[in-house]
């Protein structure tokens, strides 16, 4: 039986199907946003089965980003981790804020310019380049469906950056080439975060330590919020998976029993929440997330130019907001997101191939690994996946 760790050699180290995996997931964001979007309060998935699929997106996505990140930074020093990460994440992630404040907004608020140009929300906006995240916009898609929220993709940026942290702590104290230290300290975080949600402990329960108007508040609410800490798990599982590849097998019966047991346990538990179920079968969920990396899949024509999944996953949100806007009757969610994944996707193509690329290449100037071209860039996202917001 073939290792997880035996197929990356046969393929110089790169899985053959994440490619595949990441348009799939980003595409599957941008379907479960066109929901969202067009059905505004009325959305909600509570059929057993599709609940548990729903949100195994986003923890797919970083289990992803865990595996594939751990394949370079393993061989990469901090500063060459983080120049890289940086270089992948912020010039797009800049672009998309920049273009809602200053083209997407006017054009859609609802208040005059000045008003618009002067008020705390417009200048606020800019934060989210640095992880702090506001999604409002004075005036702008305040009479949708799902009103007021810009770019709710947004909210991953934070935990993508704290998964980076994560992985440099790793770094730092060599536990990726120390598998076992690994493997224990996910195991310890990953208590602790489940402590966490079973006792409902958040930013907002610490009212008397952080009242929630404080920036200490606010900055604990995006980085440690209940609603995302699970993606630090499946984000260093995804780490562990790597680092264990030699020793964990690929072999499609353990692939169905990995994505039957969590959708069967959805039916058989239909008052637990695809979250919560999400959580009980995390390893399953990375394995899958692994397995499908492993396969030998054809590329997807017009995909297979360059990773359009993290422009999918990011700008897909305000133009699918400024969709419905422009048309109010459109409210079938399946019909918006056919208009949507082809406006998505040509985006995503001109932000690959005119900004994300070229910057790409600066870090041979800067990374002295880069330029022996030793690291061969295996990306997540973004980030960026994702679950509604």
């Amino acid at each position: 039986m073939k290792s997880i760790g035996s197929v990356l050699d046969e393929h110089r180290g790169i899985g053959p199907g994440f490619d595949f995996l990441r348009i799939f997931l980003a595409v599957m964001v941008l379907l479960d946003h066109s929901f969202l979007i067009a059905e505004g309060e009325k959305y909600q998935f509570s059929q057993p089965g599709i609940t548990v699929l729903q949100a195994a997106i986003l923890p797919m996505f970083f289990a992803l980003s865990g595996f594939l990140i751990t394949g370079s930074a393993i061989r990469l020093r901090l500063k060459d981790f983080l120049l890289n990460r940086g270089i992948r994440i912020v010039p797009a992630l800049a672009v998309d804020i920049v273009f809602a404040a200053l083209i997407l907004g006017p054009l859609f608020t609802t208040v005059s310019l000045p008003t618009y140009f002067q008020s705390y929300e417009f200048w606020a906006y800019f934060a989210n380049i640095f992880g702090v995240i506001h999604y409002v916009l004075p005036g702008v898609f305040e009479q949708n469906p799902f009103p007021s929220t810009v770019n709710g993709s947004l909210w991953t940026v934070p935990y993508e950056i704290g998964c980076y942290a994560i992985m440099s702590a790793l770094i730092i104290f060599g536990l990726l080439k120390r598998p076992f230290m690994a493997l224990v300290a996910t195991a310890c975080v990953a208590v602790i975060i489940i402590a966490l949600k079973v006792e409902n402990i958040s930013p907002s329960s610490m009212g008397g330590l952080f009242p929630p108007e404080s920036s200490g508040y606010t900055l604990l609410n995006h980085f440690i919020g209940l609603r995302g800490l699970m993606l630090y798990v499946n984000f260093m599982l995804g780490s562990v998976f790597f680092l264990f590849r030699r020793f964990i097998p690929k072999h499609w019966t353990l692939a169905v029993i990995s994505c039957i047991v969590p959708i069967a346990a959805s039916f058989a538990l239909p008052e637990v929440s695809g979250s919560t179920l999400c959580t009980i079968f995390a390893p399953m969920l990375v394995y899958l997330t692994v397995y499908v990396g492993m396969l030998r899949i054809p590329p997807i024509p017009l995909y297979h130019r360059g990773d359009y999944s993290y422009g999918i996953y990011l700008y897909g949100y305000p133009f699918q907001q400024a969709l419905v806007n422009l048309f109010p009757k459109l409210t079938s969610p399946c019909l918006h997101f056919v208009i949507s994944l082809p406006i998505a996707t040509v985006i995503a193509m001109g932000s690959w191939h005119f900004i994300e690329k070229p910057i790409l290449r600066l870090r041979k100037k800067f990374s002295f690994t880069a330029q022996k071209g030793e690291e061969k860039e295996v990306l997540p996202q973004a980030a960026a996946v994702t679950r509604s917001a």
